[in-house]
């Protein structure tokens, strides 16, 4: 078996693998038209690894490329039917992670099941917490997010504060598994941090840059500018909540502690710890993912995944 990075000439024969193995509920319906496979291919928005033995197309395995912050989301194993299945779908997984970790320095995917979370974990992986499922009410449908990161990559770590948001006990477990990151480098000033795209939206004394996600119709906010920055968050929540918006999330840098207890003052949850997730020249920042409207939390959880919700929102509280 060979493994490759797919290339944009290759597009047509694989948009015709896709089609082959997936049907109408495949969520990326992008990937069936070999123009726009190529296009992704060639601006650097998706990565493929394809798996062949001599001409026979055997697998593919997506992922998303975040430029922003240099990671990249493992996505999809897409198999043909064969013997050696199994095998082929770990192979493109293990190709993904390690060139995740190798050429953007995180790699990350989300786990729905048990299965996947223990295979995850079996290969290095470290839960950082869960994203509910957008446009839901139900937190059993959350994914857990699961993550690599190499701290001896080309941007280094810094290291976190000691403050209210790296003292829990869910942070500190992911704290200590890193090796020690470089001191004594200041953290960003602003928040929220993401991928800012535009002027941005006014919004009293400030201004937004908001991204509105149709699939499931929710918000992420990218960054806020002005004086009072938390208000500014909450005067724009508030509005497009109104308009029916069915959640908002953001990133926030762990050193704003006061920013995070305003937050979750005004209906924010903490709902993942995600190490050196934010990339400012030569280093990495940690930072925890809140969301506003996402799904009550069940105590008295009966599936796997309820269950580590439940746990992780215990160990995140700070």
């Amino acid at each position: 078996m060979r493994l490759s990075l797919a290339r944009p000439d290759q597009a047509p024969r694989l948009s015709q693998f896709y089609r082959s193995i997936h049907g109408p509920e495949f969520a990326h319906q992008e990937l069936f038209k070999a123009e726009t496979l190529a296009q992704l291919l060639n601006d650097g928005e998706i990565a493929i690894v394809v798996a062949t033995h001599e001409r026979e197309l055997l697998g593919c395995g997506l992922a998303f490329v975040r430029s922003w912050n240099q990671s990249l989301e493992i996505s999809t194993l897409s198999v043909a039917a064969h013997p050696r299945r199994g095998e082929i779908a770990k192979a493109l997984f293990e190709a993904l992670r390690r060139l995740g970790i190798k050429s953007y320095g995180i790699a990350f995917f989300r786990a729905s099941t048990e299965s996947s979370f223990r295979r995850g974990r079996d290969m290095g992986a470290t839960c950082w917490g869960y994203r509910p499922a957008p446009g839901s009410q139900d937190i059993g449908q959350a994914e857990l997010l699961m993550g690599f990161i190499n701290p001896a990559g080309q941007h280094r770590r810094a290291e976190p504060p000691y403050n209210a948001l790296t003292s829990t006990p869910f942070a500190m477990r992911i704290i200590d598994l890193l090796e020690e990151a470089e001191r004594n480098v200041p953290y960003p000033k602003s928040f929220p941090v993401g991928c800012p795209r535009g002027t941005g939206a006014p919004v009293i004394s400030g201004r937004i840059w908001p991204t509105y996600h149709s699939r499931g119709n929710y918000i992420y906010i990218e960054n806020a500018a002005g004086a009072f920055p938390v208000e500014i968050i909450k005067e724009f929540t508030e509005k497009v909540r109104k308009k029916g918006v069915r959640d908002v999330r953001l990133t926030l840098p762990v050193n704003h502690e006061q920013a995070y207890h305003e937050l979750c003052a005004i209906g924010f949850r903490t709902v993942a710890y995600l190490p050196g997730w934010y990339l400012r020249g030569p280093n990495r920042f940690d930072c925890v993912e809140l969301v506003f409207g996402a799904p009550p939390v069940n105590h008295a959880p009966t599936t796997f995944v309820e269950r580590a919700v439940a746990k992780i929102h215990r160990d995140l509280r700070a």
